[in-house]
């Protein structure tokens, strides 16, 4: 039995629903109820009464749940403690970025910490990964894209860029000054897979049928992506300040980006750490981190529009905003 069995359990017991609370820890439904499913045999005894309408917590569960919360509690605050006690220069921190972050940020990242006698063990994951790893306690910072469940986090103010579309210098779109989503159409999409952030991947479809544009299919790449958009003649989503980087690795050959008519579409991007870690250092790599963003990856401070903000408060609902970057 491990302290990560017990943070699972208290999603389950607190969500009383297997896919909510395997949503807000950043990970797939069945590895949820296998590790629970082992945390019941380790204790010889069943904490949830399981059918096919609900899940509720049996005598044992009941009892289990305030003394696993109090456990959770200590183990951060333990943690929390050993951190301040330890010598400066051993200090480490555990930092995650999403795959499309620059090179630059990284760089004046790392420098900055150095500073401060601390060193930066830095990661590349998705949104639904960084999540499951703040959740189990191996990950002290991350940089999470909007939409995600901010259940035991603490994050920092939002951040924004807006989004434009790529397209083939070919397609019939290409010499617009600026292109309305109905344009597209039925046009192809290219989008990043769906399992790398759930909740991202299905608002940008959502808001993109809203507007009049229903893909006739959707591509799914990352690093494939200039080369799907052109082997296709598809569109997708991005910033311009990436489609310039693109331009100077050489790979945006035969590409396009153009401004969407009304803005319909933002990035929202929060940097985050669990909500009991209150250490110095990790608030200070928080702001660094978004010091970086905004100076070499362009993202501009913005207060969250107010019915997005609703929304967040809504289990199972989601804020308006997209990506193609997760």
């Amino acid at each position: 039995m491990e302290i990560r069995h017990l943070r699972y359990f208290v999603a389950v017991a607190e969500a009383l629903h297997f896919g909510r609370a395997a949503q807000r820890l950043g990970m797939s439904q069945p590895p949820l109820s296998k590790r629970i499913a082992d945390l019941e045999d380790a204790l010889g005894l069943s904490l949830f009464d399981r059918s096919s309408r609900q899940v509720a917590l049996t005598p044992a569960g009941r009892a289990l749940l305030p003394k696993a919360r109090a456990a959770l509690r200590a183990f951060e605050r333990a943690v929390a403690t050993v951190r301040a006690l330890a010598p400066a220069r051993s200090r480490r921190l555990s930092i995650a970025f999403p795959p499309d972050t620059s090179r630059e940020v990284l760089l004046e990242l790392v420098g900055r910490l150095a500073e401060r006698k601390a060193e930066a063990h830095l990661a590349e994951a998705t949104t639904a990964e960084q999540r499951q790893m703040l959740q189990a306690g191996t990950l002290d910072v991350g940089v999470l894209r909007h939409p995600y469940d901010g259940h035991g986090l603490w994050s920092s103010p939002p951040m924004r860029q807006t989004l434009g579309v790529v397209l083939p210098s070919g397609h019939r779109l290409a010499r617009q000054e600026r292109v309305r989503l109905s344009d597209l159409r039925s046009d192809a999409l290219v989008m990043f897979p769906r399992a790398m952030a759930p909740g991202l991947y299905d608002e940008l479809l959502k808001t993109c049928r809203a507007a009049g544009y229903r893909p006739a299919r959707v591509e799914h790449g990352v690093r494939m992506a200039a080369g799907l958009l052109v082997a296709k003649s598809a569109a997708s989503f991005g910033t311009e300040a990436a489609f310039k980087a693109l331009g100077t690795a050489g790979q945006s050959g035969g590409l396009t980006w153009k401004p969407l008519a009304g803005e319909p579409l933002c990035w929202w991007t929060s940097v985050v750490c669990r909500r009991g870690d209150r250490d110095a250092l990790t608030r200070a790599a928080i702001q660094l981190v978004q010091q970086a963003l905004q100076r070499h990856d362009h993202w501009v401070p913005a207060p969250r529009p107010a019915a997005a903000r609703r929304r967040r408060r809504s289990p199972g609902r989601v804020r308006r905003t997209s990506t193609s970057g997760a």
